[in-house]
C-alpha cells in the first residue's frame, strides 16, 4: 500500500525557496508502525540525523496517527541510535 512519490516543497529556510520533497502515502497501519520505530530511536536530537525522525514523529502525531496500545512497539528487538558522526570504517572481517 506504501506510495512515495518525488516532489517540490517551500520551506523558509532564510529565504523562500523550493526544495526538494517526497509525499509518502501509507496506510493508517503502515503509518502506526512508521510512528512506533521513528519514536523508538535515541540519539542527539540537534546535531543528528535523529531530528529528521523526530520530524516524521511529530508530523504522524499531528495526522492524528498514534501507536499508543498497539503491539508494534512491544515487537521490536534492540535499539537503535543515531551518532553525531558516521562511524569510522572497521578493518575486521
Amino acid at each position: 500500500m506504501a506510495d512515495a512519490k518525488r516532489t517540490t516543497v517551500e520551506k523558509i529556510v532564510s529565504e523562500k525557496k523550493k526544495v526538494p520533497a517526497v509525499t509518502l502515502t501509507l496506510s493508517h497501519e503502515e503509518a502506526e508502525v512508521l510512528l512506533a520505530l521513528v519514536g523508538n530511536l535515541t540519539g542527539d536530537s540537534v546535531n543528528s540525523p535523529r531530528k529528521h525522525t523526530d520530524a516524521v514523529y511529530y508530523a504522524l502525531s499531528g495526522a492524528g496517527v498514534s501507536s499508543y496500545g498497539k503491539p508494534y512497539a512491544k515487537q521490536m528487538l534492540g535499539n537503535l541510535k543515531w551518532l553525531n558522526e558516521p562511524k569510522a570504517p572497521s578493518y575486521r572481517f
